[in-house]
């Protein structure tokens, strides 16, 4: 028998359009959070339970609807937005499709109480699935009031998806900050498990990212304000010297909704230019408004990306107008190229010279391109110690794995055992049969991640105690990942005290590992790279926490060893289980015998 062709009920079809619409807790946030601003609200309350999974609810003040609108409003492809191609060329609100209630009702069981200024009673509709099953008077206050529970219930394959409470909260917290940043007139409350995560007041944006955030952060950004005959550039910018160490806290709205764009945000970053360290990110709160007929916010469903008329313009404007704002701004601050001309340990430093490398565009990134022929060896990119083990363990030659033993026997011949440090970058030192050349930075993290892993396998440490505790203050979204981690950070060596609905902890024990000086901002660093590979590695807990604590804690480029700590970083390197790369996978040594030297200069 042929396959015959039947329109789908639309109860099925609205689950299959749940799946673009809705993909997690976070996504009902969103759009119901969304759907309050565009109703006019100025106050809206945002509760919680269980991230998300058991209950999402959003109260606003907003204009309301009567029963008929009411109903309507859970039709798909209903909308009070658009009416006409034209006014989709011209979207002024957050959401226009008319498939986020369809979508949310049709996995979830949801409860609508709203009702208009000129009703003096409201309109309940409870619905299951689609499936209608209440629709009645009731009283309420002016406006809507949602409750969406049991998300995916009737779809359990979905829900099994669904990631721990950590990570779904964290998803729907940094969806509700996107949303409070650019709306700063509408009051919100923000409540998980009964517990008040925010309580913002009606103000302006300075004060909002101020109550977000905290103050010491705001204190650290420049004012934006640029504006042409077609685009207006308005927001805050960190100073160059409050960067962080991964792109975190980088916002870009478009006429008032939140968007991502890798092309403007390297624009942010070029702006900068030789003002900050390259690995350094700065924060942006950046608002732009431009004509609605010259750019598609119509692209995905999650409305997350955007096509301009002209991308090159905008890109060139916002690169032009930051770097304007930098320059009117008395920024103090230190640099320097630290280019070493010789292998001495000396103090002397010399002028960067132009030349010895190139720096060419790839997008959104900026690659350093070092001649080909400088050094012949093979580049291995490698995503997991594991496929560095096995890759290193088939490549090394019989004479790479004589590396440790010629060492240790040059080591121990102090005459004829020679060593340097290039750069502030590199470590190089002779062999019988050549060179060997560290990166100091990749060879402490492989170090310090061998001996994390060790601790927190192990749940024993070693802490230096603090003669003054040292108070850090976090925001509500790390202080969280801080008490998630808790058990895991003492392992580390990491004591702290207090901890409480404040965001602040005091610091009272740190790693040995930890130099002294670094003790507060350590902190707010590994848990910003936790952040990160968390968002791009999926690693488990244990080895993320490892690696974020590697990165972070280990030597930097640009710090100057003494004989005695570059032989001891090799000594320690030798003894790894994996000494030949980093916990990334980049590669910790370098060598070059002595007869591809001699092939290089044309020796017989």
């Amino acid at each position: 028998m042929e396959n015959q062709i039947k329109i789908l009920p639309q109860s099925l079809s609205n689950k299959i359009a749940a799946g673009e619409v809705v993909s997690r807790p976070e996504s009902v946030v969103k759009e119901l959070i969304e759907n309050a601003i565009d109703a006019g609200a100025d106050n809206i309350d945002l509760i919680i339970a269980e991230a998300g999974k058991t209950l999402v609810q959003v109260i606003d003040n907003g204009n309301g609807m009567d029963e008929e609108n009411a109903v309507l409003s859970f039709q798909r492809h209903s909308t009070s937005k658009i009416y006409t191609y034209e006014d989709l060329e011209n979207i002024q609100t957050l959401g226009f499709r008319g498939e986020a209630l369809a979508s949310i009702a049709s996995i979830s069981q949801v409860e609508m109480k709203t009702r208009t200024e000129k009703n003096d009673v409201g309109t309940l509709i409870k619905i299951d699935g689609s499936e209608v099953k209440e629709i009645s008077k009731t009283a309420c206050e002016k406006g809507t009031s949602i409750s969406v529970r049991n998300l995916f219930y009737n779809t359990p394959a979905r829900r099994n998806f669904l990631k721990s409470n950590q990570t779904e909260f964290k998803h729907i917290y940094e969806s509700f900050i996107k949303l409070a940043i650019s709306n700063p007139p509408v009051a919100f409350t923000f409540t998980n498990n009964n517990e008040k995560i925010f309580q913002l007041n009606q103000e302006d944006l300075l004060d909002r990212l101020k109550n977000i955030f905290n103050e010491e952060f705001t204190n650290s950004l420049i004012p934006v304000k640029s504006e042409s005959r077609i685009i207006k550039l308005t927001g805050y910018i960190s100073k160059p010297s409050f960067t962080k160490k991964a792109k975190q806290d980088q916002y870009f709205y478009l006429n008032n909704r939140f968007f991502t764009s890798k092309n403007l945000n390297y624009a942010v970053y070029s702006a900068y230019e030789h003002l900050i360290e390259k690995g350094d990110y700065p924060s942006f709160f950046l608002f732009i408004e431009l004509d609605t007929k010259k750019v598609d916010v119509n692209v995905h469903p999650s409305k997350l990306e955007v096509k301009f008329e002209d991308e090159g313009a905008v890109f060139g404007f916002i690169r032009n107008s930051i770097k304007e704002c930098l320059g009117k701004f008395d920024l103090i601050f230190e640099m320097g190229f630290l280019n070493k001309a010789g292998f001495t340990d000396d103090e002397e430093t010399f002028a960067h010279k132009e030349g010895t490398h190139t720096t060419l565009t790839f997008g959104s990134e900026r690659k350093t391109i070092i001649p080909k022929d400088t050094f012949s060896h093979k580049e291995t990119k490698i995503h997991s110690i594991f496929e560095a083990e096995k890759i290193f363990s088939e490549e090394k030659s019989e004479e790479t794995k004589k590396e440790k033993d010629v060492y240790e026997h040059k080591r121990n011949d102090s005459e004829g055992f020679n060593i340097w440090q290039y750069q502030y970058k590199y470590i190089l030192c002779q062999t019988e049969t050549g060179l060997i050349i560290i990166d100091q930075h990749a060879a402490h993290e492989r170090i310090l991640y061998e001996k994390a892993v060790l601790m927190l396998n192990s749940q024993s440490s070693f802490s230096q105690q603090l003669l003054i505790p040292i108070t850090v203050k976090l925001t509500k979204i790390d202080y969280q990942i801080l008490q998630s981690l808790e058990t895991e950070m003492k392992s580390l060596g990491f004591n702290f005290r207090n901890i409480n609905k404040n965001e602040a902890i005091e610091l009272t024990g740190i790693p040995s590992d930890v130099r002294i000086g670094d003790e507060g901002k350590i902190i707010q660093e590994l848990i910003d790279q936790y952040k990160e590979y968390e968002l791009k590695l999926n690693l488990e807990k244990r080895d993320n926490l490892a690696k974020s604590f590697a990165c972070r804690s280990a030597i930097k480029t640009g710090d100057k060893l003494s004989k005695e700590e570059m032989l001891s970083l090799i000594d320690k390197l030798f003894s790894a289980s994996m000494p030949y790369v980093c916990p990334h996978g980049r590669p910790t040594i370098i060598r070059i015998t002595t007869e591809e030297l001699d092939k290089r200069f044309s020796r017989s």
